[in-house]
């Protein structure tokens, strides 16, 4: 094969997943508000000027004593149809969250749960059908019952269903960091994903592994491209008001010559708030001490196929979880039954 003009470079992603970078187009000036808004006038000169933007290392670290990595786990189990006079597509599906905490002090070798996982199901159907009762499949000799509590989505679409789990999912994530924010003290809190809406809170980060709209123009990209391990980008505001959040680049390990120039790179979210310079401070000290310690959390190409963006804790952590959701097989194998049955309905104690 040859290519007339750039260069070929792989994805070190495995195959099974779209990718660190999804999208290739360049500079999107107005992507998706979920994913964070778009870049505001002048927001890429948060910490420095355009034309000054370089590589940054670790001057002032903040003195963080614990990190908290929060994650979630989501399984579709089975895809639905309700046949009724007015019909909707549906999926039976669970999700697990939970936390785990790594002391500093100790170099982070260690972590435990701050407390036990919180394991939801759910029976999603869409175009408003929340008229349907629970889904409550029983097992063979008096096992245990499961409950699928319903829960309806207004869009009519096949994936609308899906997209309603994920969205459930998010809200137990953002109801367990509520509720550890109490706690923390010093230390911070790492959600696997966009920073939650939780506020003003400046302990509280999003972690991105993917690059799904490209908001910095060309010349920032550049500087990004440019990163060497435990090396940060300038600080820059995605979005307006009291949402604005603070957005940066870590390089976590240097990629290889065959690998392309994000290979390797993260974006972690604070708290910027409608006033970002009255947080500029703690946060370039939070993205100080992001260039020191996550180095050391990043996984190896053996040990995750999305490394080094996937953390070691976070690892461990969303392999718990899937543990806690059970057998995806005998859960389908228990639905079939109950369903030759006759529909289940709510009834007994949830799962």
């Amino acid at each position: 094969m040859s290519v007339a003009r750039g260069r070929l470079r792989l994805e070190p992603w495995g195959v099974d997943y779209l990718g660190s970078v999804q999208d290739a187009s360049g500079f999107a000036a107005d992507p998706d508000e979920e994913l964070g808004g778009a870049l505001a006038p002048g927001a890429l000169e948060a910490e420095l000027p355009l034309e000054a933007w370089r590589p940054l290392t670790a001057a002032a670290p903040a003195p963080v004593s614990r990190v908290l990595f929060l994650d979630g786990v989501r399984r579709v189990e089975a895809r639905l149809l309700l046949e009724d006079e007015a019909p909707a597509f549906g999926a039976l599906g669970s999700c697990a969250v939970a936390a785990v905490a790594c002391r500093l002090s100790d170099g982070g070798g260690s972590a435990a749960f701050v407390d036990e996982p919180l394991v939801e199901r759910w029976c999603a159907l869409g175009g408003g059908r929340s008229d349907h009762p629970d889904v409550l499949v029983t097992a063979a000799g008096g096992g245990q019952p499961i409950r699928y509590r319903t829960a309806a989505s207004p869009d009519p679409d096949v994936d609308a269903p899906v997209r309603l789990l994920q969205a459930k999912m998010r809200d137990a994530e953002r109801a367990l960091a509520a509720r550890l924010l109490p706690g923390l003290d010093d230390g911070l809190l790492l959600c696997d994903g966009p920073r939650p809406l939780l506020g003003d809170d400046p302990r509280v980060l999003g972690y991105l592994k993917t690059v799904q709209a490209q908001r910095l123009p060309p010349v920032a990209l550049e500087v990004v491209r440019g990163l060497e391990q435990g090396q940060r980008s300038p600080l820059y505001v995605v979005g307006e008001g009291e949402h604005a959040r603070f957005e940066w680049y870590v390089r976590l390990r240097d990629p290889r010559p065959w690998l392309h120039t994000l290979a390797g790179s993260v974006r972690l979210q604070g708290h910027a708030g409608a006033e970002p310079e009255r947080q500029l401070a703690w946060m370039r000290a939070v993205a100080d001490w992001s260039c020191e310690a996550l180095p050391r959390f990043a996984t190896r190409a053996h040990q995750d196929p999305r490394a080094p963006q996937q953390l070691l804790p976070v690892r461990a952590l969303e392999q718990t979880l899937r543990r806690r959701l059970g057998s995806a097989p005998l859960l389908r194998r228990r639905l079939i039954a109950a369903l030759a049955d006759g529909a289940p309905a709510a009834g007994g104690a949830p799962a």
